[in-house]
C-alpha cells in the first residue's frame, strides 16, 4: 500500500454500488483510509483548528484548570486537558509528548460511564474554543457518522440501517491534540471503539504513520479529507473481516500541529455478537478494560501491548 484509498461520503449516502465495494476492500485489506466530499465546510474546520491553538498557547496554569480532576463524568479520564507526558498509548514507549482536550457529547449528568457533561472554558478564557468544537461534532454526527454506519453496513452485506438501534445514544470522545514543534509523539497503538474520524492540520510532511505490509509508511494530509480507521471493536464485530490497524504519530516538523481524532463508540449497552458466532461483548466492558490499560496499567490503548 502505498496511499490510502480516497472514500466519497456522497457516493456512499447514494449507495453507489462501485463506492460500496470500494469501501469494503478499504475495510477488509486496510482499515485506513481518506473520505472526501464530506460536506463538512472548510472555514468550520479552520476555525476548530485556530481556536485550539489559541487554547494550548495558554498558559499552562490556566489549562490545569480545566483537568481531568475537576471533571464530573465518569471515568474522568474521558473529559477535560491532559499536559504533556500525561498519557502512554504505548506503554514500552513510555508517556507521549502531545498535550490535549477531550469533550464528549453533551448529556445530562448520569450514573453511566462515559455520559455527561465537559467542565470547559468559556468565552472570557478560550474565546470559541468550545463553541467551534461543538458546531464540528454536530455536523459531523449529523452528516458524516450515519452515512460511514449506513455504507459499512451495505458493504457488509446487511440492511443499510443494521447498525442504527445500535447509535440511538452513542458515545463519542472527541478530542483536540497539540504536538509541539519537533517532539510531538503518540506511541503505536490500535483504537478501541468502532472507528475513528480524524482532521489533520494540513502540514507539508506527514506526522500519521500506518502500519502496512509489515511496514510503517506516512499519510500525507489530503486536501478537504478527512482520515478514517477502523477501531477493534468494528473488528471484532466483524469478526476480523475489517481490520482495526496500528498507527503512531511522530511529528518532527517546526512548527505545532494540531490534529482532531472523534473516536465513535454504540450506544454503552450494546451487546455485540460476533458475526457467524454465539460469542457477546460487553462494548461498556471493551471501552472501560482499553481505559484501565491506558490509565491505570499504562500498557496502552487498544493493542498497543502487541505492538514493537
Amino acid at each position: 500500500m502505498d496511499s490510502l484509498p480516497i472514500i466519497s461520503l456522497k457516493k456512499l449516502a447514494e449507495e453507489d454500488r462501485h463506492e460500496i465495494e470500494r469501501l469494503y476492500l478499504a475495510c477488509d485489506d486496510r482499515g485506513f483510509f481518506y473520505l472526501n466530499n464530506h460536506g463538512i465546510a472548510k472555514e468550520v474546520i479552520e476555525e476548530t483548528i485556530a481556536t485550539s491553538r489559541q487554547f494550548f498557547e495558554l498558559p499552562e496554569a490556566i489549562k490545569n484548570e480545566y483537568g481531568q480532576d475537576i471533571q464530573t463524568v465518569s471515568p474522568k479520564t474521558c473529559r477535560g486537558y491532559v499536559p504533556l507526558y500525561g498519557e502512554a498509548t504505548n506503554g514500552k514507549a513510555g508517556f507521549d509528548p502531545k498535550e490535549y482536550f477531550e469533550f464528549g457529547l453533551e448529556r445530562p449528568h448520569s450514573d453511566k460511564p462515559f455520559t455527561g457533561q465537559t467542565v470547559f472554558p468559556d468565552d472570557t478564557v478560550a474565546p470559541g474554543f468550545a463553541f467551534c468544537h461543538y458546531r464540528l461534532q454536530s455536523e459531523i454526527m449529523t452528516n458524516v457518522v450515519p452515512v460511514l454506519l449506513k455504507g459499512m453496513a451495505l458493504a457488509l452485506g446487511l440492511e443499510p440501517t443494521w447498525f442504527d438501534r445500535f447509535f440511538t445514544d452513542p458515545i463519542l470522545i472527541h478530542r483536540t491534540i497539540y504536538y509541539h514543534p519537533g517532539t510531538g509523539k503518540a506511541g503505536k497503538h490500535t483504537d478501541s471503539g468502532m472507528f475513528t474520524i480524524l482532521i489533520q492540520e494540513n502540514l507539508p510532511a506527514p506526522s500519521l504513520r500506518v502500519r502496512s505490509d509489515r511496514r510503517w509508511m506516512g499519510v500525507p494530509c489530503l486536501e478537504d479529507a478527512f482520515v478514517i480507521n477502523l477501531g477493534d471493536m468494528l473488528q471484532m464485530w466483524t469478526k476480523g473481516k475489517f481490520v482495526s490497524t496500528a498507527h503512531e504519530v511522530i511529528h518532527d516538523l517546526p512548527v505545532s500541529r494540531i490534529s482532531i481524532p472523534l473516536f465513535l463508540y454504540p450506544n454503552i449497552d450494546t451487546i455485540i455478537e460476533p458475526f457467524g458466532t454465539e460469542e457477546k461483548i460487553s462494548a461498556l466492558d471493551v471501552m472501560l478494560k482499553d481505559y484501565r490499560s491506558i490509565w491505570e496499567t499504562h500498557e496502552g490503548a487498544g493493542q498497543a501491548k502487541e505492538l514493537t
